[in-house]
């Protein structure tokens, strides 16, 4: 019998790595949590001919469904303080340089929620999302 290769469309491929990369819940019987590491970047850039520089979150976007607990493994790896502030669970952190905390939200309510640093303007910073869908 002959096996042939077969081919699978690009988008089907990142889909599915992306898929596998969405934190799950914890193990059964145990509370769910969803663990997320981020880095907080720093990048200069030129545009039209202009030095600006930008700072992101990657990844940039969380997911969880309600009543999950989420932890935020933070590290902050630009050269100066950033912010990690999520305005609807009272976070406001402040990470020095090369500095890593965690912040963990209890029972998260169904939602979309800005991920954004409190210390600099969102158009340096660029804001995240945590969604929350109901559960399933």
């Amino acid at each position: 019998m002959m096996v042939r290769p077969v081919a699978v469309p690009a988008a089907t491929v990142l889909l599915a790595l992306a898929v596998a990369m969405v934190p799950g819940p914890a193990t059964a019987g145990a509370a769910a949590v969803r663990r997320y590491h981020v880095t907080m970047k720093f990048w200069k850039a030129t545009v039209a001919g202009v030095s600006t520089i930008a700072v992101t979150n990657l990844p940039a976007d969380a997911f969880a469904y309600e009543g999950e607990t989420v932890e935020f493994v933070v590290r902050n790896e630009s050269p100066i303080p950033e912010g990690f502030a999520i305005d609807a669970f009272g976070v406001k952190e402040v990470l020095q340089p090369k500095e890593t905390k965690t912040v963990r939200i209890r029972a998260v309510r169904r939602g979309a929620y800005t991920l954004y640093c409190h210390l600099h303007p969102m158009s340096v910073h660029y804001p995240g999302t945590l969604l929350v869908a109901p559960r399933r």
